[in-house]
């Protein structure tokens, strides 16, 4: 608040102009054509590519000459976040997409033309110094990003991982879903005060209270949380294929794809193949 103050400030005392100042500078867009809109979009889109490049090819340069130094900041990285004001994720894209730069000049080019993404720059950054990093630069022109991934992990040396089953916090679990019953705990647990009827109540068993036992009258132990279940495993490329397609296809139900949601659904469809009698009379499994 205090900056718009004063910006208020110098443009009633003459020192600022209005148009200069820039704070808000919004373009009325909405009498444009759907072809001008559309035409708008990719002039954006393009002009966003170049200067991300500019960008890029500065701090290229930045980095070999340690220039980040004379302004106090001990890493390339530590001036991208606090002096040029960027999130780490950005910082360490660009910071990454500029030594590939350095290392093999070319995909500057891919980059302006949006043949390569920075994220693609990112993922063939560390194969750039290889023998063959021409023939990978232009087998990655034009791919999507995991199509990449897919392609370098056969250069990792890495044995395949087994598969992995561990319990999580209840904290960790994110609900895939919000069609969550009403007789769950959450809801069971609110309490709406209400005048009295007039007729009398109805009674009510409540259940002993957490602190005391109904036969020793000692606290009974916590009931521990039902936790949640990290699940990861190896799988071939067809399953990747199936996987994408799943998701694409339930893009309706989970926009973000999560998994977990997408699993389920699928599992359940299995089982009411194979079992049934599990869901007859509204069973559920």
């Amino acid at each position: 608040m205090e900056l718009f103050r004063g910006v208020n400030r110098k443009i009633s005392e003459g020192q600022l102009s209005a148009p200069t100042v820039g704070l808000v500078n919004t373009v009325d867009i909405s009498h444009l054509t759907n072809e001008e809109l559309l035409t708008r979009a990719e002039g954006l889109a393009a002009d966003e590519r170049a200067s991300m490049c500019d960008l890029i090819e500065t701090l290229a340069v930045i980095d070999e000459r340690k220039l980040y130094r004379e302004r106090e900041y001990l890493s390339l990285f530590e001036y991208c976040v606090f002096k040029l004001r960027q999130s780490d994720s950005a910082a360490y894209r660009h910071i990454r997409a500029a030594r590939a730069v350095r290392i093999f000049p070319p995909v500057t080019e891919l980059l302006r033309s949006g043949k390569l993404s920075l994220e693609s720059l990112v993922v063939i950054h560390h194969y750039l110094e290889d023998l063959d990093a021409a023939t990978l630069v232009a087998w990655s022109a034009g791919k999507r990003v995991w199509e990449i991934e897919r392609m370098v992990a056969s250069r990792r040396m890495e044995a395949p991982r087994r598969d992995v089953v561990r319990f999580v916090p209840t904290s960790a679990v994110r609900p895939a879903t919000t069609d969550q019953p009403l007789d769950t705990p959450l809801f069971a647990a609110a309490q709406v005060s209400a005048p009295m009827p007039a007729t009398p109540p109805v009674p009510i068993s409540f259940p002993p209270s957490p602190t005391t036992s109904m036969v020793s009258g000692t606290p009974p132990p916590p009931a521990p949380p039902d936790p949640g279940v990290r699940i990861a495993f190896t799988a071939d490329a067809d399953f990747h294929r199936l996987l994408r397609e799943t998701q694409a296809a339930m893009r309706h139900k989970y926009p973000d794809g999560r998994l977990d949601g997408v699993f389920r659904d699928a599992l359940r469809a299995l089982l009411r193949k194979i079992r049934p009698w599990a869901y007859r009379k509204g069973a559920r499994v």
